[in-house]
């Protein structure tokens, strides 16, 4: 299962990756996520593990296995036969736009089957968190 959704971004790239960026401030813009800890890190660097707790979720922690500074990060799990990774890029396009393109993935022998069983609750919040980023950063000062 892999679900990926394109935003158009009314700010800068650099506004856009400084939201992405800062984890621990994410539930200052998404609904999405309710509480997030960076273990270990003050900044985003791969194989820090990240906490999220979710609407309804219990806390599920990844680990960022991509930095492209700017650009793109990719954070990742594996439990129970099920790889869950999550890629956050963030595309220039011009002095003050950008294309944000969020994806969610679930591989292994049950991510097939978990996939479709929460389907519509995945698109729903990858959508929900890339109308929120499109928002927080629209606003945000540049």
């Amino acid at each position: 299962m892999r679900y990926e959704t394109h935003m158009r971004v009314d700010a800068s790239a650099r506004t856009v990756w400084a939201l992405l960026a800062d984890l621990g401030g994410w539930p200052r813009w998404t609904p999405t996520v309710t509480a997030a800890e960076v273990h270990g890190a003050a900044e985003l660097a791969v194989g820090t593990p990240v906490t999220l707790t979710q609407p309804g979720r219990r806390p599920t922690t990844y680990t960022v296995d991509t930095v492209e500074p700017g650009r793109r990060f990719r954070w990742s799990r594996s439990a129970g036969g099920v790889r869950q990774w999550a890629d956050h890029v963030v595309r220039p396009d011009g002095a003050d736009r950008c294309e944000v393109v969020l994806t969610f993935a679930m591989e292994g022998p049950a991510g097939a089957l978990l996939g479709r069983l929460g389907a519509a609750t995945i698109r729903r919040m990858v959508d929900t968190e890339a109308a929120s980023l499109k928002a927080g950063a629209e606003r945000a000062p540049e």
